[in-house]
């Protein structure tokens, strides 16, 4: 029963350590495309343009290796 328990606590933990690394990225792309629906709300093209400006800002942080 034990070592059950340990390796549920090994687990878990494995699995916050995932969610830590997954976290941030996760939260830039949920901003950036509630961001772009929102400027489609008021004007539709303004949606691509936004979502647009912020793949190549966000492309652009990848090359010169930003976080």
């Amino acid at each position: 029963m034990n070592q059950y328990l340990q390796a549920l606590q090994r687990g878990a933990a494995e699995v916050r350590a995932a969610l830590v690394r997954v976290a941030p990225d996760s939260l830039l792309v949920g901003g950036a495309a509630a961001i772009s629906y929102g400027a489609w709300m008021i004007y539709p093209p303004a949606g691509f343009i936004v979502g647009g400006l912020l793949s190549i800002s966000g492309g652009v942080l990848l090359i010169r290796g930003g976080q």
